[in-house]
Formats: C-alpha cells, sequence, structure tokens
C-alpha cells in the first residue's frame, strides 16, 4: 500500500508507506493541527486492519517530525465474510462463538487474530480468553458455541466491624477445675475503665471493587452492611463516629449489646461501722464482707467478694453476686432484678426476678426465683422453699434425716392475680368495716325524723343526714368497685396459665421432700435418683433425666 490514507473525518491525508518489513507514517505539524489522531485510529480500525497498532501510531503522530516512522508490520485486514459464518451469544456476563464449518469450503481457515478483530467488531473488549480463541483455531472446535470471554464480577464491599478495646466478652465464661466441677469464682464480673479510654472502634464498611462486563460496562459493587457503635448509657462516640470512648470513670459492661458504663463505689474492706449502711444510684463493689445489721442498696449490680451475715442487700435494677457465701438467722434478706449467684447460703431469703445460681448448697433457704440451678460438683438443696417460676435443677435434695424440703413451680401471673385478690379482699373488708357504722347512723337519723314527721328537724339535723347519706354512697360505689375488680381477678384465674416449668434431681432427692408443680403435689416417701418432674395432663410425670 503507498499513496496517501484520507482522513474520513477532516477531509485532510498524512503520508503512508507499506514497505517490505512494514507500514511507515509521515506526520507534519501541520498535519497534526489539521487532524486528530483518533480520527486516524477509527478510519484505520474501520478498513477492518486488525493488527494496527495504536499505542504505537499515537507515538509517531505526537512527535510530528515529518518523515517516515514505522508503526507496525503489514496491515492485516479482517475477511468480513467471516461474520456470516460466526455466530455470537452474548450477556453482560459472557460470550460465546459458533463458527460453521461451511467456512472451510472457502478454501480458508479463521486464525484467533480474525476471531478477536470479530469480538471488538460486537462490542467485546473485555475478559476475552486469547488461549481458547486459539484453540478453537488450532483444533477446529466449529458447530458449538464455546465461551471465548468473561466479565470481572464485583468484589463486594466488607461489612463493618467493631472492635472491642476492653478486655470484656459477652460471654464470660468460668473455669473448670479438675473434677469437671465450675470455679464461679474465677469470673471476672467488672472491668474497670477511667474516662475518656478507648472502648471500641468502629472500621466502616468498604465499597468494593467494581466488576467489568464483557462489553467493558462497570458492574456495580454491594456495598458491605453498615454496623453502629455500640454505644450505652456514660459513653460518648468521637466527632467521626469512628471511636467510642467512656464519658466517666466506673466499670463496663455489655447491656442488651451496648457497651455501658456505670459508676462504681468501690469499698475496700467490710460494710460495718466504719462504713455504715450504703444506698447508691450505680454499682457498688465491696472487697470484704458485709457484717451483722447493715444495708447494702443500689440501683446496679453489687459485687460483694466475702460474705453476708444476717444483713439486707437490694440491686434494683441489676444483680447480686456473692464470691463466698450467706449466713443468716432467718433475718438475711438478698433481693436483685436480674439474679443472683453466690456459693452457698444459710437460713437466708433470696428474691428475683432472674436466676438464683450456687455453687454449694442452700440450707434451710427461702428462694423466690425465675429458675434455680444448682452448678457445683456437689451442690444441694436441704430444708427451707424453692419457689420458681420456670425451672429447678440440683444434684441433691433433702437429707438422709429427712429434713422436710419444699420444691415448689409456680404460675408467677396466677400468683399475681391472687396477691391482688388478697388485698382487694382486705380493703372490701376495711370499706365493710368503715360502712357499718354509718348505716347504723342513717338509720337512727331515719327513725327519728320519723318520729317527729319531719317538720321539727332543723337544718342542721338535715345537713347531718345529708352527709351521712353522701359518706354511705362514696363508700357503697368504692365497695362494688373492689367486687367488680374481684370478680374479674377471679374470672383471670380460670384462664389457662403456664404448664412447661419442671424440676430435675441429678443424683439422689430424699425422703421429706415434697415437689408441687402448679397447686399438684407429689411427697418423696423413697429414695429416688436422677429424676426429672413434670406436669401433663393435671399430674405429676417422673421421668430419668
Amino acid at each position: 500500500m503507498g499513496g496517501r490514507v484520507k482522513n474520513p473525518l477532516s477531509g485532510k491525508s498524512i503520508a503512508v508507506e507499506e514497505r517490505n518489513d512494514g507500514v511507515y507514517v509521515g506526520v507534519t505539524r501541520s498535519d497534526r493541527e489539521s487532524i486528530t489522531v483518533e480520527s486516524i485510529i477509527d478510519a484505520v480500525e474501520n478498513a477492518g486492519v486488525m493488527n494496527f497498532d495504536a499505542d504505537r501510531f499515537r507515538s509517531v503522530f505526537s512527535r510530528a517530525r515529518g518523515v517516515p516512522e514505522k508503526i507496525g508490520p503489514s496491515f492485516e485486514y479482517y475477511d468480513e465474510t467471516m461474520d456470516n459464518y460466526i455466530s455470537c451469544s452474548m450477556t453482560p456476563l459472557k460470550a460465546s462463538i459458533k463458527i460453521s464449518e461451511r467456512y472451510l469450503l472457502k478454501g480458508s481457515k479463521p486464525n484467533a487474530h480474525q476471531l478477536l478483530f470479530y469480538l471488538k467488531r460486537k462490542g467485546i473488549v473485555h475478559g476475552i480468553d486469547t488461549e481458547r480463541l486459539v484453540r478453537i483455531c488450532v483444533e477446529s472446535l466449529f458447530e458449538r458455541y464455546i465461551d471465548v470471554a468473561a466479565a470481572t464480577p464485583p468484589e463486594d464491599g466488607a461489612d463493618a466491624r467493631i472492635e472491642i478495646k476492653v478486655a470484656l466478652s459477652p460471654e464470660i465464661r468460668p473455669k473448670m477445675r479438675s473434677d469437671g466441677s465450675v470455679d464461679y469464682r474465677s469470673i471476672q464480673t467488672f472491668t474497670s475503665v477511667s474516662k475518656g479510654d478507648l472502648l471500641a472502634i468502629r472500621y466502616p464498611p468498604g465499597l468494593g471493587k467494581p466488576g467489568i462486563t464483557v462489553t467493558g460496562e462497570p458492574i456495580a459493587p454491594q456495598p458491605g452492611q453498615d454496623l453502629p457503635l455500640p454505644a450505652g448509657r456514660n459513653t460518648v462516640t468521637s466527632a467521626d463516629v469512628m471511636q467510642l470512648h467512656a464519658a466517666t470513670t466506673g466499670i463496663v459492661f455489655f447491656d442488651n449489646s451496648l457497651l455501658t458504663v456505670a459508676e462504681l463505689l468501690h469499698v475496700d474492706n467490710d460494710v460495718d461501722f466504719s462504713v455504715g449502711n450504703i444506698k447508691y444510684t450505680g454499682d457498688v463493689l465491696i472487697g470484704g464482707n458485709v457484717r451483722p445489721g447493715f444495708t447494702v442498696e443500689a440501683e446496679g449490680s453489687i459485687h460483694i467478694k466475702g460474705e453476708i451475715e444476717s444483713a439486707t442487700v437490694t440491686s434494683r435494677a441489676g444483680q447480686v453476686i456473692i464470691d463466698r457465701g450467706v449466713v443468716g438467722k432467718g433475718d438475711t434478706v438478698i433481693t436483685a432484678k436480674k439474679g443472683i449467684t453466690l456459693n452457698f447460703a444459710q437460713d437466708a431469703h433470696l428474691r428475683t426476678e432472674g436466676v438464683v445460681t450456687f455453687e454449694k448448697y442452700l440450707l434451710h433457704c427461702r428462694v423466690v426465683c425465675e429458675s434455680c440451678e444448682g452448678n457445683g460438683h456437689q451442690n444441694s438443696i436441704i430444708g427451707g422453699e424453692i419457689r420458681a417460676e420456670k425451672s429447678i435443677s440440683v444434684r441433691q435434695c433433702g437429707s438422709e434425716k429427712g429434713v422436710a424440703t419444699k420444691l415448689l413451680i409456680y404460675d408467677k401471673n396466677k400468683s399475681i392475680i391472687n396477691e391482688k385478690i388478697r388485698e382487694l379482699s382486705a380493703l372490701h373488708q376495711r370499706l365493710a368495716a368503715e360502712l357499718e357504722p354509718v348505716e347504723r347512723q342513717l338509720k337512727t337519723k331515719a327513725a327519728l325524723m320519723k318520729r317527729t314527721g319531719g317538720e321539727e328537724t332543723s337544718d342542721r339535723s338535715r345537713d347531718e343526714v345529708r352527709k351521712w347519706v353522701e359518706a354511705y354512697n362514696a363508700l357503697k360505689k368504692k365497695a362494688g368497685y373492689v367486687e367488680e375488680k374481684i370478680k374479674e381477678l377471679n374470672s383471670a384465674l380460670t384462664l389457662p396459665g403456664a404448664r412447661d416449668g419442671f424440676i430435675r434431681v441429678f443424683d439422689r432427692c430424699y425422703p421429706g421432700t415434697s415437689f408441687t408443680l402448679y397447686d399438684n403435689s407429689l411427697p418423696v416417701t423413697s429414695l429416688l435418683v436422677n429424676k426429672r418432674f413434670s406436669l401433663k395432663d393435671q399430674s405429676i410425670t417422673v421421668e430419668g433425666t
């Protein structure tokens, strides 16, 4: 090829020579000013040149030396009749081609350059498997669709991540002893922090990396899921919402999956005359014992490293943890909203809406709880009464001496209703007692007015009668309201309630023990071993555990 190649866009031309060793192009500065490099590239590609080195041509064009420069080997032109013998199946994610054997009848065979140019003409420019194109030609893989290009899939963004920077786990686990029992005293209950301490870092979600279709279009990735900082009470987030810090000095813990810092009252030694009774709005940590006669009250949790003796401990919104135990004389009361954990208790009252967990024994105790769980290797319940809403699990109950031991599963809702009925019944009795003298006075006044005929009754007497009538009507109205409420509550008692609670004794259950499940009682008259007690068809069933 020699002479001039016409620029189809600008109408101007550049010098082109085809020599034995390749194609040469001469570009002058005036050429560079009058035409664009891309217009020449488009013209050459539209002419079907398959081996045109566009980057090399751009380099020659930018220099514009005015002398012929080699831009590549002799041009190879695409045989457009191939379009009649090639079928293309394409989606954004994949492209396949099928070559008809009829093309061979022309006396020629396709090559990889031709197939690559064919794909480019179809707009397929990404993910082309050139090795497979060579195989198709070399191995004559005709008359079937073969995948020749694949999209690059997007890389979805990583989810946001929260790194907790304090030594705290939402699943605190106790230490296992060598004999298989559990040491609950090994639990690190509190983690202390100071104001400003870093609690957590938020690593934002990744945006991901876009993919590319076979036609070169971007494929949007799925961004990662975001996560907020677990900001609970007494914490503060940084301005960029990437860090969580303690807003005060105290103890840090998870509360409903949120990091919370509670202000901590720390008493190093015993609660005695040197300290006095404690009443605090936050959490309390006592390094020693609670001595007889003293009281510890807190809105938060209470952790006692020592023991409690004839004292009162109350946690209104948290839990009570006693590392050692409780020794009472019937005058020790432990109350906690969320649970009580202790080593042992003797002659004590334990009340919680949560779980009572003990390691050794409960001896002559009165317990009201959601569940009661003995977790020590040889835990036992001897004497007293354990009243649980859901379950009681213990290794041994009662004793060889036949100590009376009561284990009860009760319907908490019906218990509350019965308590309300008792309160309303007592109120109704007081109203009846107040109503009796009023009614007597009215009868007396009415009889007096009847004897006098009413005409000689003074205004003062009439006012007195009016007041007694008003008082009578008010008391009667109250009494009627209370009666209606009692009827409603008695009606509620007839509705079906909870019946899925159970009692489990893993080892021995001695005579003298009695089980009650929802008002159904079963006294133990002989030694039982490894039994589970539950209610079925309004009777207590006993099964092996």
